[in-house]
């Protein structure tokens, strides 16, 4: 490979890349819509409508699913918005499924994996503008697009966000590390902030471009001298014009886009959180080397302690690696640490956020990884020995493109997803929840439903038993009240009236506010059911006329149900 030229050795490279692309994702086409691809696209009535196209820029990404989220990805409602149009059947309105149009998922995928395979072959033009040994320059984004790592992020059409703004990141630091001064340098300077712009409207975590471009700066900086003008400030240009974007995002996030996430960030004590951003990091790196074991509900319950001394030990020596390399001047090999530890910090959990860890929010700070470990991999053994190194990254590629596939398997599909996340996390109840969801208004399997309905009102049960609380403040969580909910009305399907009555009288015992008046309406309706079939028409009156002044928005539907029951509503 030593003797290609220079587009020989860049075009084998860039058909390796989407080669082992399109390997890696073919399979997840026939993947349906999971997760929060609901709200995402399916009951987003803006993305399905081009003449809402600028409403998508003055809203949360996930403006019509339940409760309120902060994630201002507009561009990313656009690409779905681009992908319905595209999907649709022409001429005629999709036939509504139980949670909105029946489309097909085909091009939504293949506009996943596409927007992946840009984002590693511009993290190869990075390699390539920063000279990069061949090797390093192949076996990065090749390691990169194939990385099983990434299936959350490409596999899963909502996890788009990531390789778009990753894309757009690369792009912007392609751009601002030019290094002539004519024209085309502010040209450049002018499309690495556009990038920079595209790439914070597609997801928040693009904000760390800026400290990049600090360390592109320095970097270069100190490789070439001070006194070399031309190569010592490549970056300065875009730096600033970043800066002067990172301002105008946060005062319009600040003053005008003022979303209210009604997630919170986890309550934890500083000891708890200074413990698990070691466990998460040691966990991240065997993640890297040994990704198996994937699930998106990653809990760190139940690791030891002394896992956060080695997510610290492992820590100091990447910031060891950083350092030596920029002071032996192995500037790659200090960038690339740099862009891992600056990626990583944000969603280190020194920041509270709203889960320990994820797999996707590596999606970025994987390249910086991948770019230094394989610059120390080159140095100490490549150089030496390239008949083994390119080897052992084929292996590895070939390896992780079989774990990427099979673990593609598990997004296609509701229950798939969820049966697999509970193998690792049986535990968890908002999992718990969407499978019984996804087996009563999907698959319509009462029995799976009420299974797992049951299982979320054990595991909040088990929860409550180490709590202290009498009867008028015991607690209630909104998935535990919905699957009581769920059961009252299965249970009235079977015919099972006692059971019913059980789960629909919790409700009654909450005080009903905005978010769940509707859940204590539907139970009062259905407690009235259960009355009137137990021969208590008196008792089922009063029921169903206390849910209209429970939900006064359904007080028409109360109206109705008892001039059909009793000849006449309330008055």
């Amino acid at each position: 490979m030593s003797t290609a030229t220079n587009f020989q050795f860049r075009f084998l490279a860039v058909a390796t890349i989407g080669l082992a692309g399109v390997l890696c994702y073919v399979n997840t086409f026939p993947g349906e819509f999971v997760w929060d691809d609901v709200s995402s696209v399916l009951i987003h009535k803006h993305v399905q409508d081009p003449s809402k196209f600028t409403q998508l820029f003055m809203e949360d990404q996930h403006a019509f699913g339940r409760g309120q989220g902060n994630f201002y990805r507009p561009l990313v409602s656009v690409s779905f918005m681009v992908d319905y149009l595209l999907s649709r059947p022409p001429g005629a309105e999709s036939a509504m499924g139980p949670n909105g149009p029946v489309i097909s998922t085909f091009v939504f995928h293949l506009t996943n994996m596409l927007w992946h395979m840009a984002a590693a072959l511009l993290f190869f033009a990075v390699l390539v503008r920063l000279d990069a040994p061949r090797f390093v320059q192949l076996a990065a984004p090749l390691l990169y697009v194939c990385h099983p790592l990434h299936t959350e992020a490409v596999a899963y059409i909502s996890g788009r966000a990531d390789p778009m703004s990753a894309a757009f990141m690369f792009a912007a630091l392609l751009f601002a590390l030019q290094n002539d001064r004519s024209k085309r340098r502010i040209a450049s300077t002018v499309l690495s902030c556009l990038c920079f712009a595209l790439a914070v409207i597609s997801k928040e975590s693009a904000l760390i471009l800026p400290a990049l471009l600090v360390l592109a700066f320095l970097l270069f900086r100190a490789k070439v001298g001070a006194t070399d003008e031309s190569h010592a400030f490549r970056p300065l240009p875009a730096l600033l014009g970043s800066l002067v974007l990172l301002g105008a995002y946060v005062a319009l996030r600040t003053f005008v886009l003022k979303f209210q996430s009604d997630t919170a960030p986890r309550d934890l004590s500083m000891g708890q959180r200074i413990a698990e951003v070691g466990q998460a990091f040691a966990l991240y790196l065997k993640l890297i080397f040994v990704p198996t074991g994937l699930h998106m509900e990653r809990t760190l319950d139940g690791y030891p302690a002394w896992l956060a001394i080695v997510g610290y030990a492992l820590l100091l020596v990447c910031v060891g690696v950083f350092l030596g390399a920029w002071v032996r001047g192995n500037y790659r090999i200090a960038f690339g640490m740099g862009l891992f530890l600056v990626g990583w910090f944000p969603v280190s959990g020194a920041i509270p956020l709203n889960a320990p860890m994820a797999e996707h929010w590596l999606y970025v700070p994987l390249a910086g990884f991948l770019l230094a470990f394989l610059e120390l991999f080159w140095t100490v053994l490549g150089s030496r020995a390239p008949k083994l190194a390119y080897p052992l990254v084929y292996a590895a590629c070939a390896l992780f493109v079989a774990l990427t596939v099979q673990r593609n398997l598990d997004w296609r599909s509701n229950e798939s997803l969820y049966l697999s996340t509970l193998k690792y996390n049986p535990t968890s109840a908002r999992i718990q929840y969407n499978l019984a969801v996804t087996y009563e208004d999907l698959l319509h399997n009462p029995f799976g439903a009420r299974r797992h309905y049951e299982e979320v009102i054990k595991l909040y049960a088990k929860k409550k038993a180490g709590m202290q609380f009498d009867e008028k403040s015991e607690p209630f969580w909104d998935e535990e009240l919905e699957s009581h909910l769920h059961l009252g009305q299965l249970f009235m399907q079977e015919q099972r009236f006692d059971k019913a009555v059980s789960h629909l009288a919790t409700l009654m015992r909450i005080s009903p506010n905005e978010q769940n008046r509707w859940m204590v309406a539907s139970a009062s309706i259905g407690l009235g059911q259960c009355m009137l079939a137990a021969g208590q028409p008196d008792e089922a009156r009063k029921y169903i006329e206390q849910a209209g002044a429970i939900d006064p928005e359904r007080k028409p539907e109360v109206d109705r149900m008892l001039k059909m029951l009793f000849g006449k509503a309330v008055s």
